[in-house]
């Protein structure tokens, strides 16, 4: 049975890895990867033109705690406002299937996928081959650059110090991806360097896994 290929990309906060992550999948070379999105579940209900299974595969609480109580989920469940998220452990399933796919994480779940925990607690009789078949991209910028980001999003809400508590407690998670990612950095104006640079490093080990 052929592996699928996994694509992760994974950032702090403002460190543009939304972007990044966007441009790279609208490029030709990468389209031909066929990438599918690693699709989380989530509480809240479907907003005007969102599609189950597409944006998210949307449950109830009950069944999101259902689900976390069965092993059936890769994560622990997380609060983002007023709703709950955790990605199902099918998502990643699709990979023993042959399925190339995309996954934009936090650094938490991001380092523990780059230093070869992730695979070792969810699959371990396979983890060494999902391992070999796994990319992990790290997007940075400099500490102004994303403090600059992160008033121009925020506006209004922004708040450094909730900013430097949640750096504070992902910097162990920085400092295993510094070490164990392909680190991709995103500087103003110079987005589309930081897409090439994914895209190469992709294509190359795309090209060694494949063949």
């Amino acid at each position: 049975m052929e592996i699928g290929v996994l694509i992760i990309f994974t950032g702090a906060s403002g460190a543009g890895k939304d972007s990044v992550m966007d441009e790279f999948l609208k490029n030709p070379i990468v389209q031909k990867f066929n990438l599918k999105k690693v699709v989380t579940c989530t509480d809240r209900p479907p907003r005007p033109g969102e599609t189950d299974g597409i944006q998210y595969h949307f449950v109830s609480s009950t069944r999101l705690q259902k689900m976390a109580e069965d092993n059936e989920l890769v994560e622990p469940i997380t609060k983002y406002g007023t709703s709950n998220k955790a990605t199902p452990k099918v998502e990643i399933e699709r990979l023993l299937a042959g399925e190339n796919l995309v996954w934009r994480i936090d650094p938490s779940r991001a380092a523990e996928v780059a230093s070869g925990k992730f695979f070792q607690r969810i699959f371990p009789e396979k983890a060494h081959l999902l391992q070999s078949h796994t990319i992990v991209f790290f997007v940075t910028a400099p500490k102004e650059v994303i403090a600059e980001r992160r008033k121009r999003r925020d506006l209004d809400k922004y708040d450094p110090e909730e900013y430097k508590v949640r750096d504070d407690q992902d910097q162990i998670y920085l400092n295993i991806l510094q070490e164990k990612a392909i680190l991709i950095e995103n500087i103003n104006s110079r987005l589309n360097e930081a897409v090439d640079t994914a895209v190469k490093s992709a294509v190359g080990i795309y090209d060694k896994i494949k063949n």
